[in-house]
């Protein structure tokens, strides 16, 4: 274990001595692949969250559970058909059902805001600009998928480029639909044959049947009371498909990081939120500050984000090389007191190297700095399969996860020196 005085930068910081601490994050890394899709509400946000909050206790603190509903969407048919062209989507959250008949029109690509007034009556096929999209709400699509409803358009196809090559599922409000039309995600690696087929006048018919509706879902919140002064750590459970990029490494060092702060710093309070309906717009984070710490005696608000770390890729002409190294779209966001001990804590990181303020909508931070909390800080990434069914255990390794958990250890002891 290692010793200092305040104001002395450590090497390393002090870690729980029992076992391999690579080995147990790979532990959770598994762990958390295997508990499925973490759709809010569903079996593997269900089987994660019961999880979650054993380790939580194990941990030392109390937990208890706050629930509250969201959409939910159980398909049957779900695809696009052009001519002879026929691809399956993702119905976009929260589901505008079309019923088995399905919306038939003719298919409309739009590129940019110029081709969206001409999506009256169709189906608008939206191309979306090449990046590693996230949200509904977010520019590039926001304001093409707004556009293309307000032209008139009787359904939506969203054609998600990025480097996956496959169908993006994009974070949404909870309460209603990002607009009143059915819409719906298509993987770019379809796109080509849809857009042959509409070139020669072919009729196109969109089928988004299934059942929708809403279930429950809940936050986490966990407590071990111990002195005024409180350390706050939180990180999303909820998102599309099994999300172990995004999700399976903010929670495996989120749970290895409340297990070394309750050793670590006896004289404080930890408070620990894990929060349930992440991909409709931080629903549980909104809900849980009410039962937060107040900014005031909050010593420090750690917020663990998306894809902490996750393998990167070669591409070489016509084949992909998994790369050992770690995708380097990832940033530090980091509210101003902080800035410089963050980049000291950080250094050697790709993507983590420069500290950024925090931003508005990029992730639960700005929820969580918009109450006034002073010092914050968090990791978001994107990586290369975000979102998309091929977010698997493959993608991630606990060598690469290590780094960045130690780094938030580092930083935490900067902020709350002895």
């Amino acid at each position: 274990m290692n010793t200092g005085r305040a104001g002395v930068t450590r090497l390393e910081p002090d870690l729980p001595e029992d076992g391999n601490f690579v080995s147990r994050l790979a532990d959770d890394l598994r762990r958390h692949a295997g508990l499925w899709e973490k759709y809010s509400g569903g079996p593997g946000d269900e089987g994660t969250a019961t999880w979650v909050a054993e380790r939580m206790r194990a941990a030392g603190l109390s937990v208890e559970a706050q629930a509250f509903d969201v959409p939910f969407f159980t398909p049957m048919v779900c695809r696009l058909q052009c001519g002879d062209a026929m691809a399956e989507v993702l119905p976009q959250a929260p589901v505008v059902t079309t019923g088995a008949t399905g919306i038939t029109a003719r298919l409309a690509p739009v590129h940019g805001a110029h081709d969206a007034a001409g999506a009256g009556g169709a189906i608008a096929l939206i191309i979306a600009p090449y990046r590693r999209h996230a949200a509904i709400w977010l520019p590039p699509i926001g304001p093409l998928v707004r556009a293309a409803a307000d032209a008139g358009a009787r359904a939506i196809v969203i054609a998600t480029m990025g480097p996956s090559g496959e169908a993006v599922a994009l974070n949404a409000p909870a309460d209603a639909p990002f607009v009143a039309v059915p819409t719906a995600i298509l993987a770019p690696r379809n796109l080509e044959p849809l857009l042959s087929a509409a070139a020669r006048g072919e009729t196109a018919t969109l089928t988004l049947d299934g059942i929708a509706g809403r279930r429950p879902t809940a936050n986490l919140v966990g407590r071990l009371e111990r002195g005024p002064r409180w350390l706050a750590f939180s990180t999303p459970r909820t998102g599309w498909f099994d999300c172990v990029g995004e999700r399976g490494t903010g929670t495996a060092a989120f749970l290895a990081l409340i297990e070394w702060a309750a050793m670590r710093y006896p004289d404080h309070s930890l408070f620990a939120l894990n929060s349930g309906g992440h991909e409709y717009r931080f629903g549980g984070a909104h809900r849980a500050m009410e039962m937060a710490p107040g900014p005031r005696d909050t010593a420090l608000w750690v917020h663990v984000g998306a894809t902490l770390a996750a393998r990167d890729m070669l591409e070489l002409r016509d084949r992909s090389v998994v790369l050992p190294s770690a995708d380097p779209q990832r940033m530090l966001m980091a509210t101003e007191p902080l800035l410089d001990a963050a980049a000291a804590a950080f250094g050697g990181l790709s993507g983590l190297e420069r500290p950024q303020p925090v931003l508005s909508e990029a992730g639960e931070l700005s929820v969580i700095t918009g109450r006034g909390y002073e010092k914050a800080f968090a990791v978001l990434g994107v990586h290369r399969w975000f979102h998309t069914r091929e977010d698997t255990l493959d993608k991630v390794d606990a060598r690469l996860l290590a780094p960045v958990v130690l780094a938030h250890m580092r930083l935490i002891e900067a902020a709350i020196p002895d």
